[in-house]
């Protein structure tokens, strides 16, 4: 039976609609300092008769559930604990004599198996409220602790339903015309039940006590003080950068509660959907920013307003039961405040299915057991995401969006609440935080991406890079996206980041990033296979051409200035067949021509119904530079040394001197053109024997370089001709030579760098399309890779 204290009041009247509440969690009071600083909250914004409900400071609730189920030995921790306290923060010793002597009684009962949980438990807020209330009365605040069991009493067996108002008005007014000049510091967590018997309110039971007072004192206010500034677009912990959310509608509130976020508890909620004042969610910390707002507000908004997160469920089953046996297990769950998520009753099938916490396993399958059903768990360490807006699900815009998104992701099930105001998705632990990001980004930002890997950070990567920097905002707003890089990756290191690197500090990050020397970037990229991502090669690797067959079967997009897989005909088609089987794309448009468009021409060409004969010109911008630039007055291995600075060449400048650098782009455009079986005829742009060896052999050989060179321009001059490597694609035959051609030619007066492709067709036979332009350098083909990668975005 209850203590005497708790009998009801003799009814009075008080001012009901006066008084404001604020309640404290057990982070806010977890040390000195931060006791302090509620201290502090309190004595400003707070009037005698306003009530300060308070949690049990920082663990000690779980410690007291440890030191009932034996998981800790004795009270000692808790002891050292609140001497820290004390000895921070300087309250009254007879407080600390009074838990030192709790603590020693609750270990008798325990020993003894004398003990009621509840009454064990609730120790924690009385000492909250005990030091608090000192500590404000050392600083000049007149405070009352004051047990909760005094005016909260629950109308039955459980705490689904309101509070007794009777009760409450009658002791509420007792207290109000005895306490006159104090603040109440009350106790959270704790109440006594409909036999007058002192029992806890479960998890979040604090926050329930707040809400519950402040709906039966009818105050104008409720603050809920937290360790963060109110309610955000999405967990912090997981995203970066959420947004604030600063106003929230009661239904949106209800949503919120019953997909467990943790600032608003579903048994939080309950009073409030019949209470008229101001709910008002800040940090401790920041006590004078807005924080967020739950208001009576039922005006549509149709935007997300935020996302929640609930991971580590597992999902139930029960098989052959009816619909009424369905209800009756939900019921006796509610009952023993165990939440639930995503619960379906199939007709067809007779089962029932829902997902629970990892801690409340073993209490749903018992009580299920008691009911004479037999489940099973299916699943585990499932997430639960949802949206969260008002009548979100009467916007077709956001529906779709959201099923967009997820399409990307292997998701378990989509579930649809019965309310208009939510959408949720199930999906594994493992990519969940992924998918937080990903509609994070689309809701309050920019839709999102696809996830880009750039491999390579020499001279394309690092400007392709540079250019998605400075371009951001300009790309977001053209694209409708954000652009964000997953990992980007060199010979040696790689970094990453799942909300995208910050490019500003990639310098930085790089150098200090996971070991890649023998490729282990494509170890970690395996999580994201079956998943869409986009391969940005900016390498001139073979060892990376090799693995495209690879990145297509893992459903990965491709995105190269790499011409070695496109430029062997059988093994680009295994890509593509695979790519075209997965719906993913290989933008390879920088691998011949740099950037410019030529592919594109072909293709238009192609598709318009015309007939392309021929396509000739010259295809290297490095070696069209260091033909225009050679007169002889300095020798050619000097240019060749200033091509190779300025990235014009390929690092190993003997692929564009052996003409394999052109080759592999004649074989790339030979494939559009349908020219692939043609025979071949390639020669060099240098003698084969000067070409033999390692790249420091080629070096030795500067003499004999510049001698070859020296004669052939020799030879030009004294004909008035020019020296030009030239390809020639048609049907009959593919061929490259270096050439001596007359001045007349279309091909002579070219800008140093420029490519030329000149084209003739069944349209264009007497006036042949020419394409002209810079073909080589590090901008030219980053820009390129850069609208490829826009292209991408925008048809997919």
């Amino acid at each position: 039976m209850a203590d005497e204290n708790y009998a009801v009041g003799t009814a009075k009247n008080y001012k009901a609609g006066e008084y404001k509440v604020h309640k404290f969690g057990g982070t806010c009071l977890a040390t000195p300092e931060s006791i302090s600083a509620v201290s502090d909250i309190v004595k400003e914004q707070t009037k005698a008769g306003d009530v300060v409900v308070v949690s049990a400071n920082g663990n000690v609730t779980n410690w007291l559930l440890a030191l009932i189920e034996g998981g800790i030995p004795n009270g000692q921790i808790l002891l050292d604990y609140f001497l820290d306290l004390q000895q921070g923060i300087g309250f009254d010793k007879s407080i600390l004599e009074r838990i030192e002597q709790d603590v020693k009684a609750i270990e008798r009962l325990i020993d003894t198996n004398r003990y009621s949980q509840s009454e064990v438990l609730a120790h924690g807020e009385t000492w909250s409220s005990l030091i608090l209330s000192d500590v404000l009365n050392n600083k000049g605040k007149k405070a009352q602790a004051i047990d909760s069991c005094r005016c909260l009493k629950l109308n039955t067996e459980t705490y689904q339903y309101p509070f007794d108002q009777h009760f409450a008005d009658d002791a509420l007014s007792n207290l109000y015309s005895t306490e006159t000049d104090s603040v109440f510091i009350v106790t959270g967590f704790v109440a006594l039940d409909s036999r007058l018997q002192k029992t806890t309110l479960g998890r979040n039971g604090s926050d329930f006590s707040a809400t519950a007072l402040g709906y039966l004192i009818n105050s104008p206010s409720i603050t809920i003080w937290t360790d963060v500034n109110g309610i955000y677009t999405a967990d912090p912990k997981i995203i970066r950068e959420p947004l604030l959310v600063e106003n929230l509608t009661l239904c949106e509130a209800q949503a919120l509660s019953e997909l467990g976020a943790n600032v608003l508890h579903e048994k939080t909620v309950l009073p409030l959907l019949l209470y008229k004042g101001s709910v008002n969610i800040k940090s401790f910390e920041q006590p004078d920013a807005a924080g967020t707002v739950v208001s009576q507000d039922t005006t549509p908004t149709n935007r997300v307003k935020t996302i929640t997160f609930k991971p580590k469920l597992h999902k139930v089953c029960i098989h052959s039961i009816d619909e009424l046996q369905a209800r009756r297990i939900q019921k006796k769950l509610a009952e023993k405040s165990i939440a639930s998520y995503v619960n379906g009753y199939d007709i067809t099938q007779h089962k029932l299915t829902f997902y629970i916490e990892k801690s409340d396993v073993f209490a749903v399958t018992s009580t299920i057991k008691a009911l004479q059903h037999y489940p099973s768990v299916l699943l585990s360490n499932m997430t639960l995401i949802s949206l969260v807006g008002q009548n979100i699900r009467q916007d077709k815009r956001i529906i779709e969006r959201f099923i967009r998104r997820l399409s990307t992701f292997d998701t378990q099930e989509i579930h649809y609440p019965n309310n208009s105001h939510s959408l949720s998705v199930v999906i594994d632990d493992e990519h969940a935080e992924a998918l937080l990001r990903d509609l994070h980004t689309s809701f309050f930002y920019q839709e999102p991406t696809v996830p880009i890997v750039v491999l390579g950070y020499g001279n394309i990567g690092k400007k392709f890079v540079e250019l998605i920097e400075t371009g951001a905002e300009r790309l977001g707003q053209s694209l409708n996206r954000s652009i964000q890089i997953l990992a980007v990756a060199n010979s040696k290191r790689y970094t990453f980041d799942p909300d995208g690197i910050e490019l500003s500090e990639l310098e930085q990050l790089l150098p200090k990033g996971e070991d890649n020397s023998n490729d282990q970037i494509f170890s970690w990229l395996e999580q994201y296979a079956g998943r869409e991502l986009i391969i940005v090669d900016a390498t001139a690797s073979k060892s990376i051409s090799e693995r495209y067959r690879g990145f297509a079967e893992n459903k990965w997009h491709i995105i190269s200035a790499n011409k070695i897989a496109a430029s062997d005909k059988h093994y680009a088609r295994e890509v593509e067949t695979v790519l075209k089987t997965n719906r993913r794309i290989w933008k390879k448009n920088t691998t011949a021509g740099a950037g410019l468009p030529i592919q594109a021409a072909i293709k238009n060409l192609h598709e318009s119904g015309d007939r392309i004969e021929e396509v000739s010109g010259i295809f290297s911008g490095s070696l069209s530079w260091l033909f225009s630039e050679f007169d002889g007055e300095k020798p050619f291995t000097e240019l060749l040394k200033v091509a190779q600075d300025n990235a014009f060449t390929e690092p190993d400048p003997r692929e564009d001197l052996s003409g394999n650098d052109v080759i592999r782009k004649i074989r790339i455009l030979a494939q559009q053109l349908g020219f692939e079986d043609a025979p071949e005829d390639f020669e060099p742009a240098i003698s084969e024997e000067l070409l033999d060896g390692e790249l420091d052999e080629f070096w030795q050989k500067e003499s004999a370089i510049n001698d070859y060179y020296q004669k052939l321009l020799e030879k030009a001059k004294a004909s008035g001709g020019l020296l030009r490597y030239i390809a020639t694609l048609s049907p009959e035959k593919l061929s490259l030579k270096l050439e001596l051609i007359e001045q007349s030619h279309p091909f002579a007066s070219l800008n140093p760098c420029d490519n030329v492709f000149q084209v003739i067709s069944a349209w264009y036979k007497d006036n042949p399309l020419i394409i002209q332009g810079p073909g080589a350098g590090r901008e030219v083909t980053a820009g390129g890779v850069l609208n490829d990668l826009c292209d991408l975005l925008r048809g997919h």
